[in-house]
Formats: C-alpha cells, sequence, structure tokens
C-alpha cells in the first residue's frame, strides 16, 4: 500500500501477536482447480459465453482453474472480437475448447441443448432479460455485475430466480478471494474495537471526455441487437466502447467497481455480526461531472449510506487513500482493516495515551506464500461444482448481487434528483419520493419490453 508499510501480496497471512489461524492451506490445495485427473465427458460442464469482453475473462478463470469446464458456445453482437477471443481461448485451452459453436444472437445459443452453464457479460442494460432467457431455458447462469442496470429489473430477477430456482452465482467475486476471505476472520476476532464506518473508494481522473461524432456502425457489429431494449440513437463509438458512462447502459463507476466493493464492505459487516444486508436509513450522494464531457456519468462523487450505529461510505476520487487506488477500509476505535484485490493491512490506532493495560496490535507486514493468486477461478469453481451437485446455494447467489447493486442505483439515484432518498425493500419504491420512483425502471423498447409481464 505505501512505503512505509509491505504491501502483502499473499493469501495465508498470520497477524502477529493476534493468534489467528493459518488460511487457505490444505482447503485450497484439495480444490478441483488443482485436479490433473482426465474427466468423462459425462461428469463436464459446458460452458456458454453472451458478451467476450469481461466474459472471455470469467472464462479463463473457469478454464484455468479445472479439467471439467469445457466452452462449447460464444455469443458476440461484434463478431471481429467474438473471433478474436475464440482464437485465443482455442489457443491457450485446446483440450477444453475445440467443440465451440459461435452464435450472432443469444437466443440461438440458448436453443443449444448442450450448454449447462451461461455466463452472461453483456453490458448492464441486457443483463436482466439475458438472466430471464437463460434461465427459462434451464440452464445455470453466471450474472455479472451490476446485476441489472435498474432497481426493478434487480428485483425482477430475484422474482425468476424464486420461480425457477437455478444455480445461479453473479460476478461479485471478491467473496472467494483470499485476501477478502482472511480479512472477514480479521474481522470477527474484534480487533478492531467498535467499528463505526467502512469506507469504500476507488481512485481516478476527472478530466473530461472528449466528444466524438456519431458514425454508421461498422459492417462487424450488430448494432440494433447491441442497443436491444436500450433507446433506439444513433451509432456512436464512445457509446459503444465505453458504455458505462451513459445511462441507457450503465451508472458509471457506481455501479461498476462500486458494488465490488459495497458487497464486500458488507461480508465484512456480517463478519463483525452488525449488519446482514439490511437496507439503511437513508442514502445521499453528491458528485462531479465534468460540464464539457461527452460522458454523462460522474467522475467525482461520495454516497453515504446510513445506519443508526454506523455509516457506509462511498467515494470516487482523485488521490490515492491508505497508499492504494481502490479498495475498502473497516474503521474501529482501536485499528483500521484495509483490504483490496492486491493485499491488506491491519493499522492500529494511534493515540498518545494508549489505555492503561491495553493489548498492543501489531500491523500485518509479513507476507506468506499464497495459493490463489485470482479470486476469479475460485469463485467459477464454487459455481461449476453447484451446477455439478445441482446445488443452487452457491458463495454468491442473486439476492447478494441485488443487493450491493440497489445500493449503487439508490446513490445514482440521490445524485440524479438532488435528495436524500429512502429505499424500502418491502414496498420496492422510496418513501414518498415520486421523483427518485421515476428512476426505478427504464424504458424497453419492443420487443423487449414482454419482459415486465413474466
Amino acid at each position: 500500500m505505501n512505503s512505509r508499510r509491505t504491501f502483502l501480496k499473499n493469501s495465508g497471512i498470520l497477524a502477529a501477536g493476534m493468534g489467528l489461524p493459518h488460511l487457505f492451506t490444505e482447503e485450497i490445495a484439495a480444490t478441483p482447480a488443482f485436479s490433473t485427473k482426465k474427466v468423462a465427458p459425462s461428469d463436464r460442464v459446458n460452458l456458454g459465453i453472451i458478451g467476450v469482453n469481461m466474459g472471455g475473462d470469467d472464462l479463463r478463470g473457469a478454464l484455468s482453474a479445472n479439467n471439467f469446464a469445457h466452452c462449447i458456445a460464444v455469443c458476440d453482437v461484434n463478431r471481429q472480437r467474438r473471433a478474436e477471443r475464440v482464437a485465443i481461448f482455442k489457443q491457450n485451452h485446446p483440450n477444453q475448447t475445440q467443440q465451440i459453436t459461435e452464435y450472432d444472437d443469444f437466443r440461438k445459443l440458448l436453443e443449444n441443448k448442450d450448454v449447462d452453464g451461461v455466463i452472461c457479460a453483456a453490458p448492464d442494460h441486457w443483463h436482466a432479460y439475458i438472466f430471464n432467457e437463460v434461465l427459462k431455458s434451464g440452464k445455470a447462469a453466471y450474472t455479472e455485475k451490476p446485476i441489472a442496470n435498474s432497481i426493478d429489473e434487480c428485483n425482477k430477477m430475484i422474482g425468476w430466480q424464486n420461480k425457477h430456482k437455478r444455480v445461479v452465482t453473479t460476478g461479485l467475486w471478491q467473496i472467494n478471494q483470499p485476501y477478502f476471505m482472511k480479512a472477514f476472520e480479521i474481522l470477527k476476532t474484534g480487533v478492531l474495537g467498535d467499528v463505526y464506518k467502512v469506507h469504500a473508494f476507488l481512485c481516478q481522473g476527472t478530466g473530461p471526455r472528449a466528444t466524438v461524432e456519431n458514425t454508421p456502425a461498422p459492417d462487424y457489429l450488430d448494432y440494433e441487437m447491441w442497443l436491444g431494449p436500450a433507446p433506439a440513437r444513433p451509432h456512436n463509438p464512445t457509446r459503444v466502447s465505453s458504455w458505462r458512462t451513459f445511462w441507457d447502459y450503465g451508472g458509471g463507476q457506481q455501479t461498476d467497481w462500486g458494488v465490488h466493493w459495497l458487497d464486500s464492505a458488507f461480508d465484512g459487516l456480517k463478519a463483525l455480526g452488525m449488519n446482514d444486508r439490511t437496507f439503511p436509513k437513508s442514502i445521499y450522494s453528491v458528485a462531479y461531472r465534468h460540464p464539457q464531457s461527452f460522458n454523462e456519468t460522474p467522475s467525482c462523487q461520495t454516497t453515504i449510506y446510513e445506519y443508526e450505529k454506523f455509516h457506509v461510505l462511498w467515494d470516487i476520487q482523485v488521490a490515492n487513500l491508505y497508499g492504494c487506488n481502490q479498495g475498502v477500509a473497516w474503521i474501529g476505535s482501536n485499528a483500521t482493516l484495509v483490504c483490496n484485490r492486491e493485499g491488506l493491512q491491519l493499522i492500529p490506532q494511534r493515540s498518545s495515551r494508549p489505555a492503561a493495560n491495553a493489548t498492543p496490535i501489531e500491523p500485518i507486514d509479513e507476507p506468506i506464500p499464497r495459493k490463489y493468486e485470482d479470486g476469479i477461478p475460485a469463485h467459477t469453481v464454487n459455481w461449476l461444482e453447484c451446477i455439478r451437485n445441482n446445488n443452487i446455494q452457491t458463495s454468491s447467489p442473486i439476492e447478494k448481487g441485488v443487493f450491493a447493486s440497489i445500493l449503487a442505483h439508490a446513490g445514482n439515484i440521490s445524485f440524479r434528483t438532488g435528495m436524500k432518498v429512502t429505499y424500502d425493500h418491502e414496498t420496492k419504491r422510496f418513501v414518498n419520493n415520486p421523483a427518485a420512483d421515476a428512476y426505478r425502471r427504464p424504458v424497453y423498447r419492443k420487443p423487449w419490453d414482454s419482459m415486465w409481464n413474466e
């Protein structure tokens, strides 16, 4: 993190002087990720991908983590990018990708009876519709984050899963990342004292994005299918390549990185016994967007989630915090625990007048060789094993992803309305706030709008 401390790059760390147990030794060595046995065709899990950009990263985790996952179907409306990714899959995982069929339309992929599970990594405005179609087809679903591009879509997805009961996981893979798993064990010890604040953050620039003129869509892109349920607009290369920064398709960094860090923040609060994903008393967000920027979402934002005895803060800012450019910090009366995908730190509180007979807290700064470098393989293994065992209790079920996504969307709605908001999960509405409710559901184009009747 910063030069005064060794930035931990290992998972099985042991906090000096705290008596914390070693983690991730025999358990990880025994996972399917380390199996080299040949797998009979009947034991394989055949995967399809919808959206090869981020979906390609998810597939890489699945194929590299075990030898029973096979990719047999790939769909992307960008035929050029699809061909490039398929070639890479076949080169890097030749034994698991030789039977790939390419599709222009995800509905045709879902007709393939040999596909067991589908990774959906299309842009956010497609997530809900595709999720429903995957479940109706009888297949397992891995849905990237945020779960959907609106609050009402999120709630529909829970209803569909309750109806179909498929093996579903979300792209919130940090729950299976060793640093976070270790952080949750540290939190359970109570070493932080009274935790009153959780700070989730991302650091980035705030400069404007230059305006780009509309152009005809390239012949290798099915732009109409890319738009799908979103409003009809002329093709623009920046809209397509940087879709997260336009409200029609995404929610900026609040719903991109934000859902990861909010999800991990509440994993930590659960470990502390303080909150198991109940909604806050209020949400208030302020943000900055450069007035000359072509993108619509803000580049600097602060969102406060207010609870009775603590609050959660989500920040997008410029300067690094705690010596790192992204992460989550649980802040207590005795110490602060900071964690991200590259390591963690336990930072004791420094007082000129330490309490009498207080037990010193040693900072964590000793690297120990790790077993898993990346949480994505462990996350996909969990989903794949659940598919093999027909177990819907994955490590990141749809309800978990929905909670973080609704929090993120509510933050954006507070910013867009300029008001403090309160979301009531029982009624699925904002409390006495028609202006906020107007942002709960996007307007779908035909024929995709039929989804709302299911």
